[in-house]
């Protein structure tokens, strides 16, 4: 019982409250300030938990707090979530051109951007994680992780040196980076990687894939959507989609009729993203999937 007579929740009840919570913010509501009230939490379980609620919150405010989790916090899974929670910083940062004169509406942009000098600390930081090689191999391989979205090219040139490493944990790091880098550089690494009999690593080189948007290895993706392993070929369907590659059509679509219901929903999923690339690709902004779309015209099946 709390002080206030009131029944308190268990580590396992918090727990399951939070990932509800998370559900639910990725489609209506903002519950950033509850995920912070449990970064304190006695349950490191639960504080790791609400360090993964808190990935879409930008609040400069939270960089001071999860700087100090990633360095004193007793738990090294915790200190290595909030390290790799960091890495949101690292894309609002890079999103921003901080460079351009917008004139008189400099200040006006300036408040929906990452002050820059926030941007610059969280990236010295991660950088110092990775460097110290006192950490634990999960703090520094989450470094990588979330400094995958910086355009750096030093930050590029750590990524090859970790892909290079003996470790299967930093290979997986490594493609989860460079699938976030979005680097064609990566392509040869990627393609090696899509038949591993690792799974966790054909896994990550599949998705990087398709965040990249690699539309030469859609043969190859293509191919996984056949896979025996249910996990791997849905990541290949999800990652197909992404490449926006023109012979992906027909198997999406194929896919959307499957009896399994999970399957035909990522299928959907993956054809609306199909559309999206597919339309980028030829440049055409005013391209209507529903009025212009002919496979047959477009080309031979």
């Amino acid at each position: 019982m709390s002080e206030n007579g009131k029944q308190e929740l268990t580590p396992e009840q918090r727990l399951a409250f939070l990932e509800s919570l998370i559900d639910f913010s990725e489609s209506l509501a903002d519950n950033s300030a509850i995920f912070a009230q449990h970064l304190s939490d006695p349950s490191p379980e639960v504080r790791a938990m609400a360090i993964r609620g808190l990935w879409l919150s930008t609040s400069p405010d939270l960089i001071d707090e999860l700087i100090e989790i990633a360095n004193e916090d007793p738990s090294p899974m915790v200190r290595a979530k909030a390290i790799g929670g960091l890495g949101i910083y690292v894309y609002e940062g890079d999103m921003a051109d901080y460079d351009f004169d917008w004139g008189p509406l400099t200040e006006t942009v300036r408040e929906d951007e990452l002050p820059q000098e926030d941007f610059e600390r969280v990236k010295a930081f991660l950088l110092s994680v990775y460097a110290d090689e006192a950490r634990s191999l999960d703090e520094r391989r989450f470094a990588i992780e979330a400094l995958g979205f910086s355009s750096d090219p030093q930050v590029a040139d750590m990524i090859e040196q970790v892909y290079q490493q003996p470790e299967r944990e930093m290979k997986i790091s490594a493609l989860f980076a460079m699938g976030r880098s979005g680097l064609l550089r990566w392509t040869e690494y990627i393609a090696e990687n899509l038949n591993n009999p690792d799974q966790d690593i054909q896994r990550e080189a599949i998705r990087a894939a398709g965040e990249i948007g690699l539309t030469e290895l859609g043969q190859e993706l293509l191919q996984l959507t056949y896979a025996e392993d249910r996990d791997i070929m849905l990541e290949a369907v999800e990652a197909l989609g992404q490449t926006g590659w023109d012979a992906a059509f027909d198997r999406l679509e194929e896919l959307m009729a499957n009896d399994d219901e999970q399957v035909a929903n990522i299928a959907e999923d993956a054809l609306d993203d199909w559309y999206l690339m597919y339309q980028i690709q030829q440049g055409d902004e005013d391209w209507d999937p529903d009025e212009d779309w002919d496979p047959e015209e477009d080309w031979e099946a």
